[in-house]
This record gives C-alpha cells, structure tokens and sequence, in this order.
C-alpha cells in the first residue's frame, strides 16, 4: 500500500509544480493518521531551496525533481514518526527550539540579511517559527528513532557473509577498482634527458624505500600539476581506465 501510494502521489506533485501559483492547498500524502498537505510540500521545497542556492524560476527540471525527492522524504519521515509514536519517543521543548534558531540562522547566512531570508522564505521569520516548530519537533522525533534503530544493531562478519551467501546473485555487480598515486617526471627526448630522469627517479625509489612518504615526496618533486598538491593521488581507477 505505501508504494501505491508514493508513486500516485510522485505523479501528485509534479502537477502541482507545474501549478504552484494557484493558491489552492490540498492533500499531498496521507501517512497513518498524519496529512501532508500541498502547502507542507512547498514549505520544505523553498527552505531546501534556499539552503541549495537553487533559482526556481530558472531551474524548473531541478525544482521539479527536488518537488519529489522532497514528497518521498516526508512520506518517509511520517512513516518512521508512526513507528517512534509506538515507541513513546518524546523531544524536549528547548531542543526544538534550538535546533529552529539553528535553521533560521543558517538561512540568514545564506540570504545575507534577515530581510532577504524572510523574502526568500515568502513569510516573516516569527511566521516561520510558528508554522515549522511542529514539523521541527516531527524531524528531531523521526531523527532520535532512527539514532536509537541504529544502535540497536550489532552486525558482525559472519552477518555480512551470510548475506552474501543468500543473495550474492541479486546483488549489483561492481567492476573492480584500485587506488592509484604517481609521481610524474618529465623529460625532453634526449639520451641525456633520460639518463637524468632515471637518476632522479630512482633517487626518489631510493627515499620512499628508506621510509619518507610518496605523497609527501610527489608533492615536492611530481610534474603533474592535477595530483601533486593530494600526494599524488588519482583516486580509485578501473581496469582499462588509463592509457
């Protein structure tokens, strides 16, 4: 039922981002005995928004994606808010509150003033304290639930093999990678170019045998402009990746 319910209403929401300056509010989702409205959505949508830089009016393939994975996350979030209600998962009052204070500082950041923030926000911050203290004490519930579902596991390495065992033939199928480093010399084409280089090179094979660190070495002497200043890493490479 839950999966029926959240692709109808992916289709849902993306009507409404097509008609978002309707003024009309209506149901988005029914979770339990928990409503998401239209308006919720749009909340989250402009507050996610603004904490991405994102420019609705000029990203509407982003801001239609965003409508969705914003939708799912509620939906989810109620789902576990039903579970932590079974549970008697209670949050203090100070904590909701801080935790609000938090968010809008962060948007004040973002926006450069507090005038900004509240005209990006489409209402006055006090407006927003209000409307959003409930969806903030919604979150820090669903947030210590999960906390606590966490660390009631205990997997161990026969946990993991076992699993593997059971479904390894439904499991995605990853091609192998290494972690690659290198310290690039470069020579000009010459016989005594060469003879340099080698000299170089194995004076530096020498140091790194010694103990002293291949990044710290490629970092000082390496020629490639792109991985010297990381030690010398080209981070994980597949086979056949590099010429």
């Amino acid at each position: 039922v839950y999966k029926v319910i959240k692709v109808f209403l992916f289709y849902t929401v993306f009507l409404y981002g097509q008609n978002q300056d309707m003024p009309i509010d209506g149901v988005a989702a029914i979770v339990g005995e928990n409503i998401i409205l239209k308006s919720d959505v749009s909340q989250v949508v402009g507050i996610t928004a603004l904490q991405m830089g994102l420019d609705a009016s000029k990203d509407k393939a982003s801001l239609e994606k965003l409508q969705a994975n914003v939708l799912g996350s509620l939906i989810d979030q109620k789902v576990i808010l039903e579970m932590a209600k079974l549970d008697s998962i209670e949050v203090a009052e100070k904590d909701i509150e801080s935790a609000l204070e938090q968010q809008i500082e962060t948007f004040i950041l973002r926006a450069g003033t507090e005038q900004m923030a509240e005209t990006m926000l489409g209402q006055s911050l006090n407006d927003f304290r209000r409307e959003y203290w409930y969806d903030m004490r919604d979150r820090l519930i669903t947030e210590q639930y999960q906390q606590q579902l966490i660390m009631s596991v205990n997997i161990n390495r026969e946990n993991v093999v076992d699993f593997f065992s059971n479904y390894r033939d439904s499991l995605p199928v990853f091609p192998i990678k290494m972690k690659i480093s290198h310290l690039l010399v470069k020579i000009k084409p010459s016989e005594n170019n060469r003879l340099d280089a080698e000299k170089k090179i194995n004076a530096i094979r020498d140091r790194i045998i010694a103990g002293e660190s291949f990044s710290d070495l490629a970092e000082l002497y390496s020629a490639d402009p792109g991985s010297k200043n990381n030690g010398g890493s080209l981070g994980y490479i597949r086979r056949n990746q590099m010429v």
